[in-house]
């Protein structure tokens, strides 16, 4: 029995207004700045862009209908993401750049409701963007989550971390941090990795250096991120 590879009229349709969005709206744009997003205008040109693709409604096809997204599974917007990737800077218009979009889709399945409503609200609408701060220098996580050397330890109401990260994208300007942390064992040792969901402006969370990469097109840069004594509570 023959298996049907097609997608359905309204996905048909929405990729095919993604691609005239990239190709009318945001390819001039890229092509002018030579795919640097920050002289492009950067954050100011996210939110713009992000507005253009709304109105063209294309915007956030993963991200789930009652946050403002077309709701689409993972076959479905894999057609529409490559649409929006045949330029640097479509996924940013569409909200579906790394990290965001990765952290849409995990909140959308793992956050309780007054995390939906904190985090993953702002962040499917475009009004905030976020982090995710696993890598770490040498000898810490790289690509190898079980090198993690950030640690969280227990204390009354909440946990404290401890850490450096390394080419955290979108650090510069997040509005939240999912902070990757050790909370047992040892750099080596299966397991023991704990995600920590935490406000940009908790004291104790610092953003360094942007770290020079080949990339120009990411808003928020590839920065160090340093974790001294952050407190974050149970909730």
């Amino acid at each position: 029995m023959a298996i049907d590879l097609s997608y359905a009229p309204g996905v048909t349709a929405l990729v095919e207004k993604t691609e005239a969005f990239i190709r009318e709206v945001v390819l001039p744009i890229e092509d002018e700045h030579g795919g640097d997003i920050t002289a492009a205008g950067g954050d100011t040109l996210r939110v713009e862009l992000q507005k253009a693709a709304k109105d063209a409604g294309v915007f956030a096809p993963h991200a789930p209908v009652e946050y403002g997204g077309h709701g689409l599974n993972m076959t479905d917007r894999a057609p529409v993401f490559e649409a929006a990737g045949y330029s640097l800077f479509g996924p940013t218009a569409l909200n579906i750049g790394a990290p965001d979009e990765g952290n849409v889709h995990m909140l959308a399945h793992i956050a309780g409701p007054e995390q939906k409503e904190r985090f993953l609200a702002p962040l499917a609408h475009g009004d905030m963007r976020s982090a995710f701060a696993m890598t770490e220098p040498s000898p810490g996580a790289g690509s190898d989550p079980s090198a993690l050397t950030t640690r969280a330890e227990k204390v009354p109401g909440g946990w404290k971390i401890n850490g450096h990260k390394y080419f955290i994208t979108g650090a510069d300007g997040a509005g939240f941090f999912i902070i990757f942390a050790r909370t047992s064992g040892v750099p080596g040792d299966r397991g023991g990795a704990t995600m920590f969901l935490t406000p940009a402006d908790a004291e104790g969370l610092r953003v360094g250096r942007h770290i020079d990469t080949l990339d120009r097109a990411m808003i928020g840069g590839h920065c160090e991120v340093f974790f001294e004594d952050l407190f974050v509570p149970d909730g």
